[in-house]
């Protein structure tokens, strides 16, 4: 019983943490450190917990129609892993449009493939070149002296494409990659960050407007960085893991 009402306090308190996640967060408490994910998965499907949903489609903002531009080479081809902080980094722009209001509000933030940490973002109502680079210009004033190359990874949307986005990059040693044309699973890290997001902010109807909604996506990209814990970084948050293995 104990148990049962530890999941059921961990469900109530992360109600987007499927079997894994639960199981994860019992193994940190030194009462369940041996604990098998299997006991736990039964003992859920018992009380009728599961993860909120991940089930809802959505339509993607799509930024390829514009200026012409110079398009690049996918260096990474679906290859995401790496061992080493800000080697491989991913990008891209998603847009909230406000039900209330109709107002619309665009999210472009850089996601550091080592830990999955967003390390800096922006967001515009205007889905413009500036607003695209400004994220950039604050990844290159924290990036420290390493030994290594950088590469950002993003679509073909018109501002990567733009001579201004390479220029910025080329200057700072940090070479383009970009997915082939109409295929979002060359950038499936990003692609997976935002439906998190999407999925746990709600339904956009409960905001009264950007204002509340900006400050909402702020709140959560401070949770995902520092609170919201993944498997594959064996169950600690992206800067938990950073920390550590520093």
């Amino acid at each position: 019983q104990k148990l049962k009402d530890t999941i059921r306090s961990l469900a109530a308190k992360y109600p987007y943490y499927g079997v894994r996640r639960i199981w994860a967060l019992l193994r940190k408490n030194s009462d369940y450190s041996r604990i098998n994910h299997k006991k736990v998965q039964r003992l859920m499907h018992e009380m009728n917990i599961q993860g909120a949903g991940y089930c809802k489609k959505r339509a993607k903002y799509n930024s390829y129609p514009g200026p012409d531009g110079q398009t690049t080479r996918n260096r990474f081809h679906r290859r995401f892993q790496t061992d080493r902080p800000l080697q491989k980094l991913s990008s891209d722009i998603t847009e909230f449009k406000v039900p209330t209001t109709g107002e619309k509000l665009y999210l472009e933030p850089i996601l550091d493939l080592y830990n999955k940490e967003i390390v800096t973002y922006a967001l515009s109502t205007k889905p413009s070149l500036a607003f695209a680079i400004e994220p950039v210009k604050e990844l290159i004033e924290q990036l420290p002296k390493r030994g290594y190359q950088t590469y950002l990874h993003t679509d073909q949307g018109w501002q990567y494409r733009h001579h201004s986005w390479r220029k910025i990059l080329r200057q700072n040693g940090i070479k383009p990659s970009m997915s082939r044309k109409a295929t979002a699973l060359d950038n499936a890290p990003m692609e997976s960050f935002f439906n998190k997001l999407k999925t746990e902010l709600g339904e956009l109807s409960q905001f009264n407007g950007i204002p509340e909604l900006k400050t909402a996506i702020e709140n959560w990209i401070h949770y995902y960085n520092t609170e919201r814990i993944q498997i594959k970084l064996k169950g600690q948050s992206p800067i938990e893991y950073r920390q550590l293995a520093s």
